[in-house]
């Protein structure tokens, strides 16, 4: 199995959200979702949380295909609302890869082509031991892998 059907299968949000992976490979990841009755706020259109999700995935993919990483920081501008049934896909390519981090350019669109959302995230790579270390440790961070 290879590293993105790895992470994809494990990552319980991803499974939760009933999301599909589109296309995954080092430095670029593409997911899918609908637009549930579930997902949707009290406006009746989907919640820009699920927005964030179907983006974080992407990222999560494309940054832990090349080495393992966690997510810090995020930045998402909504521009238009994701309509019930319809279908949400997010896409993450790395724009920038150094030593030490990994920034990412995060676009939302509905499965028309309209452009939901634009953002950037950054990635810290981080050894699967600082996961299994536990709070506290260096280099763990919270001792748990971030979506990202």
């Amino acid at each position: 199995m290879d590293r993105v059907q790895e992470i994809f299968r494990a990552d319980r949000l991803i499974q939760e959200f009933g999301m599909k992976l589109l296309e995954g490979r080092e430095g670029y990841a593409k997911v899918s979702v609908t637009v549930e009755e579930r997902f949707l706020n009290a406006h009746r259109i989907g919640h820009g949380v699920l927005l964030f999700a179907a983006a974080d995935a992407a990222f999560a993919l494309s940054v832990n295909a090349v080495v393992d990483a966690v997510g810090v920081q995020w930045s998402l501008n909504i521009f238009r609302a994701a309509k019930p049934g319809e279908t949400v896909i997010g896409e993450s390519r790395i724009i920038h890869k150094g030593r030490q981090s990994m920034v990412c350019e995060l676009t939302v669109t509905a499965g028309d082509g309209r452009v939901l959302a634009r953002g950037q995230s950054t990635a810290l790579p981080v050894s699967r031991e600082a996961f299994a270390a536990g709070p506290g440790s260096k280099g763990g961070g919270s001792g748990s892998p971030t979506r990202g």
